[in-house]
């Protein structure tokens, strides 16, 4: 098949054609639910399936290369081509997505002298070898080799950060529409939201060149699709993103789109002469282990049609009908130039007729659009009622085995083959040590108490000393643990003590002595402004006496935790990407008065090296099983919590409800489930959102942000043997109040 375009559509073996998409992200969902997603969107009138690749996801080890499981693109993409979809391939590499690194793998950070998305050889040389590798993947899927994909995309929404490279972005556009164009797949290219320049209206032709397409996102396609015209009189109007609702971050209100206003917007944009659209998403899925970025929740349902666990709500019945009237009226859309509007006899209406006869009739104020035929019989009316879908949750009938639960304990308690600590004069940035394979960093310096309020370095016999030469010390596997004199600092025994963390990210749970005296308040910031900003300064007011502290020497232990890596340069005040940090990274203050001891860094929990939660390592380990573990006893901080269970008779969908949890991990055979955390969704939508506010409505919920985290049912044995849940619980938490419950 054949692939091009004119001014008024895409072209597909010469043909016109309507495109009507929906995304669905493969990494999000599992193959086993794959088919049902595919012929759902087929049913309700789609004729095209659009996703992001995701490099973060498939080469999370430089040269370690993934694409199995629910990483198998080509297993996606002819499961849609054999549902009679086309597809559309946003390649990137990078894609925003609300993914991890926005879709860069975390290792680039880690490459000599790179900055992101601009004129930077270090970042132009493992981008064209991602994209060199992804065309030979994909060549046997594009059209002309028999395969279903018919548009590919490079780079994405480069409008957010124009202004930011000037003409060191408009070298890196031009190349990387030339390095699309050398690829040779005979597909037409996008650059989605690429066409500006720094200067406001100012037109960037190279976004545009050869067979590229600029195409649409936004709330309201038809408020810019002038624009877009007058910019590029020769292609057609496609949306690429179509926003169907937004994503949920941890502590923050679900944004949500009406069906109604929905389906509005988008026959308001055919009216207008737009030739194709993509729903942003039609099943958005599930952020499963890392994947998702800072703050983002382990749900990203984003408003969809099917919801996170593939079901069908509202919005897919309202979709469905619109959808298939304009699969019926496609030809007659297509073969008319684009209309123009007529006024109708009150504000707000306004009348789009075809020469096909076909006539919409548009009322900006009520905000509803009718579909009339030439007879003017009406074809489609986007305030038609629909029957509401309610969906419940009901209880599995499963029940788990007695808990286990194991300590995770402190660094200083970890045998020394485990070990692989790091020692510093500063506190060293968590991704240097983690290398984003973990959420978890310790951080461990000494303090002592005394009166007098004096700060002093301790050296190693007790005495004030100077600190020692170097930077680093690696302690090895068999090294000798470090001794706690030799790390320490004097601090004031004053009734309320202030510890002051000059940089840091994201989460810090704070220990004096083993003992858990405070964490990070909330709620957070999506965005937090540059990474020297206040936004990035946390202080914890601890009361010593209170807490029992007495004069002396004590260990003070941070385990920061990390929500994932930022999806863009806007999340840290239009920094570079490469800028990103994690864990501490600036001087410690404690009463004012900075600590010159040294750190200890820990990078991981040991829960994560001995195997706590792989069903096979697991089950060779030791479990405690006092009464304790459960009920008051259990809601003491670093606990590992293990059960067993059998498979509820049925399909799901499954999930856990996590309601009597804190914060942490879950894993269900090994497989990781996401993060979870029972935070209140008490943050409005911040100011940055007020451009939303017309198009989507967000109010608290009284509950926590997220209750509810998704089990596959391919996750979960079919062999008859027991399934196993591990959580780790860094805050405490009650796992007798688990259960697992299915979706209606």
């Amino acid at each position: 098949m054949t692939v091009s375009f004119d001014h008024r559509a895409l072209l597909l073996d010469g043909r016109r054609t309507l495109v009507l998409s929906g995304a669905v992200h493969y990494p999000r969902s599992t193959p086993a639910m794959w088919p049902r997603i595919l012929r759902h969107m087929r049913q309700s009138g789609l004729n095209t399936v659009e996703t992001y690749i995701f490099w973060n996801l498939h080469e999370r080890r430089r040269g370690v290369l993934d694409f199995s499981g629910r990483l198998d693109l080509v297993r996606f993409c002819r499961l849609a081509q054999a549902e009679g979809l086309n597809v559309i391939l946003r390649i990137g590499p990078y894609i925003c997505a609300e993914t991890n690194y926005g879709g860069l793998p975390g290792w680039l950070r880690d490459v000599p002298d790179i900055r992101m998305r601009t004129d930077n050889e270090a970042f132009k040389r493992e981008k064209a070898r991602w994209v060199r590798l992804v065309a030979e993947v994909i060549r046997p899927l594009c059209a002309p080799n028999g395969g279903p994909v018919i548009l590919a995309q490079i780079e994405n929404e480069y409008d957010n950060i124009a202004a930011t490279y000037g003409e060191d972005g408009r070298r890196y556009l031009r190349w990387s529409v030339e390095l699309a164009q050398s690829l040779g797949l005979g597909i037409p290219w996008v650059t989605c939201a690429a066409g500006r320049a720094a200067e406001a209206g100012e037109k960037d032709a190279v976004a545009s060149a050869g067979d590229s397409l600029e195409t649409l996102n936004a709330f309201r396609a038809h408020e810019i699709i002038g624009q877009h015209f007058r910019e590029h009189p020769e292609q057609p109007a496609l949306w690429t993103e179509n926003w169907a609702g937004w994503y949920q971050t941890w502590g923050g209100v679900l944004p949500k789109r009406e069906p109604e206003e929905l389906a509005y917007a988008t026959a308001r944009f055919f009216a207008a002469g737009g030739s194709g659209v993509n729903y942003f998403l039609w099943h958005g899925g599930t952020n499963f282990g890392r994947d998702g970025m800072y703050l983002l929740t382990t749900a990203y349902e984003f408003g969809g049609p099917l919801d996170e666990y593939g079901l069908p709500t509202t919005k897919a019945r309202h979709l469905a009908r619109l959808n298939k009237a304009l699969a019926a009226c496609a030809d007659k859309i297509l073969a008319s130039e684009r209309p123009r509007a007529i006024t109708g006899e009150r504000n707000g209406l306004l009348k789009f007729q075809y020469s096909s006869g076909l006539t919409f009739w548009c009322d900006d104020v009520a905000r509803t659009v009718r579909i009339v035929g030439k007879n003017g019989e009406v074809l489609y009316d986007s305030s038609a009622r629909v029957a509401p879908v309610r969906r419940t949750w009901k209880a599995s009938g499963v029940r788990f085995a007695p808990w286990g639960w194991r300590a995770e304990p402190l660094p200083a308690a970890w045998p020394a083959e485990a070990q692989s600590a790091v020692t510093a004069r500063k506190p060293l940035e968590q991704l240097l040590l983690t290398k984003d394979e973990t959420d978890y960093c310790w951080y461990e310096t000494a303090i002592v108490v005394e009166g007098s309020g004096d700060v002093l370095v301790a050296g190693r016999d007790g005495s004030p000393a100077g600190l020692e030469r170097g930077a680093l010390a690696r302690v090895g596997r068999r090294g000798r643990r470090p001794s706690i004199a030799g790390l320490a600092s004097e601090v004031p025994a004053n009734t309320v003590n202030t510890l002051r963390l000059t940089r840091v990210a994201d989460i810090v749970h704070v220990f004096i002595d083993g003992t858990f005296v405070a964490t990070t308040p909330t709620p957070l910031r999506e965005r937090r402004g540059k990474m020297d900003a206040g936004l990035f300064t946390q202080t914890f007011e601890l009361d010593l006496k209170a807490l029992r502290i007495t004069p002396g020497k004590h260990r003070l232990s941070l385990l920061c935790c990390a929500l994932g890596l930022i999806k863009g340069d806007w999340m840290i005040g239009y920094e570079n990407m490469a800028l990103e940090k994690k864990g501490l990274w600036a001087p410690v203050f404690w009463n004012g008065k900075k600590l010159e001891g040294e750190w200890r860094h820990q990078p991981g929990l040991l829960g994560e090296r001995c195997g706590f939660a792989d069903p096979a390592a697991g089950s060779l380990l030791a479990w405690k099983t006092a009464k304790a573990a459960t009920g008051r006893g259990a809601r003491r901080p670093l606990r590992w919590w293990r059960t067993t269970f059998t498979r509820p008779k049925g399909h799901g969908p499954w999930a856990l409800d996590l309601g009597g949890m804190g914060k942490g991990m879950a894993w269900i055979n090994g497989h990781c489930i996401g993060r979870y955390w029972l935070l209140a969704d008490t943050d409005p939508m911040g100011p940055w959102m007020a451009w939303m506010k017309g198009s989507l409505t967000a109010a608290p919920s009284s509950g926590p942000t997220q209750r509810y985290y998704h089990v596959p049912d391919d996750w979960l044995r079919t062999d008859g043997g027991p399934d196993t849940l591990v959580l780790f619980e860094e805050l405490g938490g009650d796992p007798a109040t688990v259960r697992l419950v299915r979706r209606e």
